[in-house]
C-alpha cells in the first residue's frame, strides 16, 4: 500500500495555483453538502427515526404513561411520514423528478418532519424519565434495574 508523506503533500500543494486549490475545495464542499441533503438519503433517515420513535412509544405505553394526545400525535406522524416518504421514493425512480423534488424544497420538508419526529421522541423520553423519577422515591434499585434492562419488563432467567 502506498504511503503518502506529509512532505509530498506540501510539495504538491505549493506547486498548484492557489485559485485552483480554492476552487477544488469549494466544489468538494458543495458536492458533500448536496449529497448529504439529497431527499432519498433524508427519507431513509426519516424512516429510521420514526421506527425508533415507535419503539420509544411502545416502551412508554408498557409503562402506562401515555395519553390519547400522544397516541394521536404518533398516528399523525406515521401518516405524514409515510406520505412524504412514499412520494420521495416514487420520485427517486426518475432523475428528472428527483431533481425537481430537490429544487422545489423536498429537502426542507423532510428536514422539518425529521425535527417533528425527534421532538415527539424526546417528549416521550421526558415522560419516561419523569415516571422513573417518581418511582425512585419508592424503590431506587428498581429504577437502576429498569435502565440496565433487567426490570419487570424483561424476563431474565438464570440457569444454574
Amino acid at each position: 500500500m502506498a504511503v503518502i508523506t506529509e512532505q509530498s503533500v506540501s510539495t504538491l500543494t505549493s506547486m498548484l495555483p492557489a485559485k485552483l486549490l480554492i476552487a477544488f475545495l469549494v466544489i468538494a464542499g458543495t458536492t458533500m453538502i448536496i449529497y448529504s441533503m439529497l431527499p432519498l438519503r433524508l427519507a431513509d433517515t426519516l424512516i429510521t427515526l420514526i421506527a425508533e420513535a415507535e419503539e420509544t412509544y411502545i416502551e412508554a405505553h408498557r409503562m402506562g404513561i401515555l395519553s390519547t394526545a400522544n397516541t394521536e400525535m404518533l398516528a399523525i406522524l406515521q401518516l405524514e411520514v409515510s406520505t412524504v416518504t412514499e412520494s420521495t421514493l416514487r420520485n427517486s425512480l426518475s432523475w428528472r423528478a428527483a431533481l425537481r423534488d430537490f429544487l422545489h424544497g423536498r429537502t426542507f420538508t423532510l428536514l422539518w418532519w425529521i425535527c417533528e419526529v425527534k421532538q415527539f421522541e424526546t417528549h416521550i423520553k421526558i415522560l419516561k424519565e419523569s415516571q422513573l423519577r417518581t418511582e425512585i422515591n419508592l424503590n431506587p434499585r428498581a429504577v437502576f434495574l429498569q435502565r440496565c434492562g433487567m426490570g419487570p419488563r424483561y424476563s431474565v432467567s438464570f440457569v444454574p
